[in-house]
């Protein structure tokens, strides 16, 4: 008879945590009403080593007796899990009375600003619940297709440079190792690549390739990080491109990040920027991006 080869410690806690992600997507499935979806929103905002992020959002919700469970089940989610539920609650929430969508917002604001500076997830993070929550109005959909975007006016190429200055701070990239190749999918056009920017920034390699496509038209222009005013301009000004130059946009981005990242594979940092950044344009998921959370777990069901 064989003997029985000794189970594999990795393997074991592997499927732990894949057993205690399903209990937590079973639980979160059900949660619904103003005050446990309050906790659940907040919960997922929660940074992971922020003792106080944590302190203010147990003040926050400490009028619910069941927050804590609800904080372990969102702490069992894999990573990639964490942005689809919060869209989900985020739906949910629609319904709510105007008074409790307020409430969750202020609390939002008072916990992203518990650890004294404001990460640049938080930022994307604030503007979508925003514009989920009625905060905000719609994305525009300009009449007409525009042109194309190889010629986009100054105005706007400004705007897509200063947005994508701020998604580099999220989308950092990693260097091929020696003997990899890197490059982007053989059906994506292949621009000469920009200068790159002179900046040691982690981002500064993304950047240079997404503002690529305009160099023709003139100087790129470099790599500077925009104030929350400078942020919130060129969002607006990227909402109001044609419904048909966003999505372009948006898959110049996924394909830079993946173009740039070791075996092509996005870090969850950079997918939820970009699938936050994919919500606030009102532009689909690309294939790319959509399958960095389908591989991971299912879409929460709304």
């Amino acid at each position: 008879m064989t003997a029985r080869a000794p189970d594999d410690p990795n393997r074991r806690a592997e499927a732990d945590a894949n057993e205690r992600a399903r209990v937590a997507a079973d639980q979160l499935s059900r949660v619904n009403g103003p005050l446990a979806l309050h906790a659940t929103v907040l919960a997922l905002l929660l940074p992971h080593d922020s003792k106080r992020a944590l302190r203010a959002w147990e003040i926050e919700c400490q009028a619910n007796p069941a927050a804590q469970a609800l904080r372990a089940h969102v702490a069992a989610l894999p990573a990639a899990a964490r942005l689809p539920w919060f869209e989900t609650m985020l739906a949910r929430l629609r319904s709510s009375p105007l008074p409790a969508r307020q409430a969750l917002l202020e609390a939002t604001r008072r916990l992203m600003g518990a650890r004294g500076t404001v990460r640049p997830i938080d930022r994307l993070h604030w503007l979508v619940m925003r514009l989920r929550l009625g905060e905000t109005p719609g994305v525009a959909a300009p009449a007409g297709a525009g042109t194309s975007m190889s010629q986009l006016p100054q105005a706007d190429v400004h705007a897509i440079a200063m947005f994508s200055a701020f998604l580099s701070r999220m989308v950092p990239v990693a260097e091929p190792a020696a003997g990899e190749a890197g490059g982007a999918p053989a059906s994506a056009p292949t621009p000469a690549p920009a200068p790159a920017p002179a900046t040691s920034a982690p981002g500064a390699v993304w950047y240079a390739s997404v503002m690529a496509p305009w160099a023709h038209l003139g100087e790129v222009p470099p790599l500077a990080l925009p104030d929350t005013d400078g942020i919130v301009y060129a969002l607006h000004a990227l909402q109001a491109l044609a419904w048909m130059q966003r999505p372009v946009l948006v898959r110049g981005w996924v394909t830079a990040a993946r173009q740039h990242s070791r075996h092509g594979r996005l870090t969850d940092s950079a997918a939820d920027a970009l699938r936050l950044s994919c919500a606030l344009l009102d532009s689909p998921l690309p294939p790319e991006l959509a399958r960095h959370y389908s591989a991971t777990t299912p879409e929460a069901p709304a």
